[in-house]
């Protein structure tokens, strides 16, 4: 078996084709598979992991910001419960108030699935910052505590492995690992069909260098008639010996009239094209461009019909005294070996030349008119100059009994398999295969695996550096959320201090100005009190605007929509600030009798009220106009604050709404004022879900309009007058309560 190997090249490529077994390709497509899996195995712990310190990192978070919140609340006596609800970080969460024991003193959340055992909670150390890892019927849990200024602990918890208790990432990647094994085996299996099909074809090209070999020698040639068109198609096998042309050719009957014997013509038109005569075969004369006949054997099968017919023609040129059987095979054998897609070579038992083909002279650009029978292996290499060794080495006279086979770099480029061996009589058969196309395939596909291998390693490496930042960016996202919430603590804990000294300033303030416990004497002493009284009013407010800044800015203010009537509140508003304006010598105007109802928070809609009426107040001359009115559409209720002030300009109007944002041209220096109370009305209307917008010219005055909606999940817009001049301090609202979408205007 190995022996008929090396002598057909064609058994020598099945070999290698079934050298891939569908047993092997399986083994490579389960190890394969395997590792896939490995690797999804520690994305699974990857991403698990990070669900886990996701849950740590918002306890933490939640845990540090509560403290704060629990100390208010008990000093201030509002209800501890409700400041658990709020700090809550979502999720199947838990918030415990605990005793200096570990005692449950109150809880808020999913206590339900949260579910802690005393024993667990009592042997915590309560007095200090700590977080642990505690065991429950319901499976592991993930607590943090923080000691409070009485003593008492504030505990947050929730389930170690994730607190919003999403899909397992084991399903995710068990898809995912089906969907690629189904795509990797449907590959693999059709790898193997083509591999198959591969084998068929290498099996069938030794069937076909079998039968060229045994039809060595022979002069043929196919033919076929049109019966449409009337035309004959011949091949340059048997053209180019007659002189008729070196190429396939089409005849039409009356061109085969002009080349045939008169004689032979009616023979050939039967054959050719199935004339009732019912002639299947015969010699036919042609006549070459010199003017010889040259004999040609015609023949078809007996039964084919008029409109489909094919045939072989042999010519019998220089064969007169042979048999037209054996001239037949010899031109048989030669146009097959031309036919072959192979280089094919046969020397005899001497080592001259005995039979070629056009592919073996154009590997070696040699003319054909230099190739003659008798040549020796040298004569032959002369003729292919530069390439003459290697038309020696491996393509000359083999020499011993053994098969040879080799893979040889062609000139151009080109590669060849290469098999040569014994004939019967003693000389040599060489064939060669243009194996060029497999050899770029082979570089092609190492080419491929060298990039496909550069890419897993930089995407391994990008998976390393983004696993490095994400956790950078954690970290620094954790430093910033502390410090923001240090800095609202701050100021928390800094207005309440000083909200107490200020409430006795101006408690005593007030005694002394009433002359409670008797007259203060001299009238400066008067004056004095006042101006303390006003200062320590201003501060006042001042403070208590800055707490709410910082409860805004920490999440902490929390607002109880509901149906407000919003004439009363702005009845009241106006009462409030009457006697600030009647001081200022500005008239005050207001006109909201007919202002419906309104979705909104009660406390918000005064505190917004009045700092804009406060602002108009504020910034209009002595002797100038305050007007509130209201206006209504089906949707929403504008209050509408309009002052006969100095104005702003537009650059200056973009900077209002900021924290301490001041417009220089509007606020001068004479005039008291921080710039939190557009801040706060901006941040209020924003969680109401309203709409808060200016609109001022410089000289003519100012329009404040702050837009309510009537229902929840109402469209609110701006009334037409003011739509185009105004100037939104408002963003999107950002509250699911207050789903309202602001018009594109």
């Amino acid at each position: 078996m190995a022996k008929d190997v090396k002598d057909n090249p064609g058994l020598d490529l099945a070999a290698r084709i079934d050298a891939l077994s569908p047993r092997r390709l399986s083994l490579l497509t389960g190890a394969f598979i395997v590792i896939l899996a490995v690797l999804l195995v520690f994305e699974i712990h990857d991403k698990s992991s990070a669900r886990r310190l996701e849950t740590e990192l918002r306890l933490e978070q939640a845990a540090s910001d509560g403290a704060g919140s629990m100390n208010i609340a008990i000093m201030t006596g509002a209800p501890a419960r409700e400041a658990l609800g709020r700090m809550l970080p979502g999720g199947y969460s838990a918030a415990y108030h605990l005793s200096r024991d570990g005692d449950v003193l109150t809880a808020a959340g999913r206590t339900d699935i949260v579910l802690i055992p005393a024993s667990a909670l009592r042997g915590l150390d309560l007095e200090s910052r700590g977080k642990a890892n505690l065991e429950s019927p319901g499976g592991r849990i993930a607590a943090v505590w923080r000691p409070l200024d009485n003593g008492e602990a504030l505990l947050l918890a929730a389930p170690a492995a994730d607190m919003f208790d999403r899909s397992s990432p084991w399903i995710v990647f068990a898809v995912i690992l089906a969907a690629m094994s189904v795509v990797v085996i449907s590959l693999m299996a059709a790898f193997i069909r083509q591999s198959r099909t591969a084998a068929n074809a290498a099996h069938a090209l030794t069937t076909l260098t079998d039968f060229n070999a045994a039809l060595a020698g022979g002069r043929c040639s196919p033919w076929f008639y049109d019966g449409k068109e009337r035309l004959v198609s011949m091949s340059r096998s048997l053209l180019e010996p007659l002189g008729l042309g070196a190429r396939d050719r089409r005849f039409t009957l009356r061109e085969i009239s002009a080349i045939v014997h008169p004689q032979d013509l009616r023979t050939a038109l039967a054959v050719f094209s199935g004339e009732p005569s019912g002639v299947s075969e015969g010699v036919v004369r042609f006549r070459d461009p010199g003017g010889r006949w040259t004999r040609t054997y015609l023949r078809t099968a007996p039964d084919a019909t008029r409109f489909s017919r094919a045939g072989l023609a042999f010519d019998l040129s220089g064969a007169k005294a042979i048999a037209p059987g054996a001239a037949i095979a010899e031109t048989r054998l030669k146009d097959a070996i031309e036919s072959i897609p192979e280089a094919f070579v046969l020397w005899d038992a001497r080592g001259r030349l005995a039979i070629w083909n056009k592919r073996f002279a154009s590997i070696f650009r040699i003319p054909a008119k230099m190739l003659k029978p008798g040549l020796t292996a040298k004569d032959v290499s002369t003729c292919a100059g530069v390439a003459g060794d290697l038309l020696l080495d491996h393509f000359g006279p083999i020499e011993g009994d053994d098969a040879e086979t080799a893979e040889v770099a062609l000139p151009g480029a080109r590669w060849a398999h290469i098999s040569r061996r014994k004939t019967a009589e003693g000389g040599s058969v060489c064939v060669a295969s243009n194996v060029t196309d497999l050899k770029r395939r082979a570089k092609a596909q190492q080419k491929k695996e060298r990039e496909l291998k550069q890419t897993v390693d930089d995407l391994e490496a990008s998976r390393r550096d983004l696993s490095e930042t994400m956790q950078k960016y954690q970290y620094e996202k954790y430093r910033a959320e502390e410090a923001s919430r240090s800095k609202s603590e701050f100021l928390a804990n800094m207005s309440h201090e000083l909200r107490t000294p200020l409430n006795a300033i101006n408690g005593f303030s007030e005694v002394m100005q009433s002359e409670l416990y008797g007259p203060l004497g001299d009238l400066k002493y008067k004056e004095y009190i006042s101006d303390i009284l006003a200062s320590g009013r201003h501060l006042l407010e001042l403070i208590d605007d800055i707490l709410d800044m910082s409860k805004i800015e920490a999440g902490r203010l929390q607002l109880e929509p509901k149906k407000v009537e919003l004439e009363k509140l702005l009845n009241e508003s106006a009462r409030l600030v009457a006697k600030r304006a009647a001081d200022a010598g500005v008239k005050l105007t207001a006109s909201v009798g007919h202002a419906p109802a309104v979705w909104a928070d009660a406390r918000a809609v005064k505190q917004v009220t009045l700092n804009l009426l406060s602002n108009a107040v504020k910034f209009t001359p002595k002797g100038g106009e305050v007007t509130l009115t209201a206006e209504a559409d089906l949707d929403g209720v504008t209050v509408i604050i309009a002052d006969s002030g100095s104005g702003i300009d537009r650059a200056q109007l973009k900077k209002l709404g900021s924290p301490f944002e001041l417009a220089e041209n509007h606020f001068s220096k004479s005039r008291d004022g921080s710039g939190l109370g557009l801040a706060l009305s901006k941040s209020l209307m924003e969680m109401q879900g309203g709409i808060l917008a200016l609109a001022s010219q410089p000289g003519k005055g100012t329009v404040a309009c702050a837009t309510f909606p009537r229902r929840k999940e109402a469209k609110v817009r701006l009334p037409a007058f003011v739509r185009k001049e105004a100037w939104l301090l408002t963003g999107e609202p950002p509250a699911p309560d207050f789903a309202i979408t602001r018009a594109a205007e």
